[in-house]
């Protein structure tokens, strides 16, 4: 993704998405465009099953278990 967007572009992709927003709200999803690009190309690319080690409980034991 570009770093930056277009009016024209945010403006269809605010009517595809049926959000409404003010002048100032506007302005401030573009200014933070850059950093949510980035983060969607992050988040689409594929991941090696360490991206998301299983958090597993075991109980001990001398607890219970």
């Amino acid at each position: 993704m570009p770093p930056e967007i277009s009016e024209a572009a945010l403006e269809f992709l605010l009517a595809r998405a049926g959000l409404r927003l003010g002048d100032g709200q506007k302005a401030e999803l573009r200014e933070v465009y850059a950093g949510i690009a980035a983060m969607a190309d992050r988040v689409r690319k594929p991941r090696g099953i360490m991206a998301e080690p299983a958090s597993t409980f075991g109980i001990a034991k001398e607890d219970g278990g």
